[in-house]
């Protein structure tokens, strides 16, 4: 996990817009390992809190879908079929979304949490503004402290 997760938000020139829930996240894009499709994805009835697991080379991903209030849900709604499987993180999970695309940084404008919605345990770092539209940004380390470990 990386001791500053701010750090990934001020080095990334692209980010990925995670879709889930009606809610859009922006992750910084050299915090993703790759994409899947759910339909590789076993169910993980054992572990608290995940919606499955994806084996991807020699490693066992965590999945998790959330919801737009950020908590966890105990399966993967119908409408998510991908699972972005995030890196620089241990132990190493995933996030289902029901889309991604990508947003240069050129194409928002980064803003502080506001005072009333800062919360230490939260995984939200910023906002972005595009267009006319509010977006949270987090990244893989911060989005962990949702997640039980096991």
């Amino acid at each position: 996990m990386s001791a500053n997760p701010l750090q990934a938000i001020e080095s990334s020139e692209y980010f990925a817009n995670v879709t889930f829930a009606g809610l859009q996240l922006l992750i910084p894009q050299n915090d993703i390992y790759s994409l899947e499709p759910t339909v590789d994805m076993t169910p993980c009835p054992d572990v608290i809190g995940t919606a499955g697991q994806l084996q991807q080379g020699n490693e066992m991903w965590s999945l998790y879908a959330l919801s737009s209030d950020l908590s966890l849900f105990d399966s993967c709604p119908d409408s998510y079929r991908i699972a972005v499987l995030l890196k620089n993180v241990k132990p190493l999970y995933g996030l289902l979304c029901e889309q991604i695309d990508s947003l240069a940084r050129n194409q928002i404008s980064i803003h502080p949490i506001p005072t009333a919605m800062r919360n230490p345990t939260s995984p939200l770092l910023a906002l972005a503004l595009y267009g006319e539209e509010i977006r949270y940004i987090s990244s893989a380390s911060a989005l962990s402290r949702l997640f039980p470990y096991y």
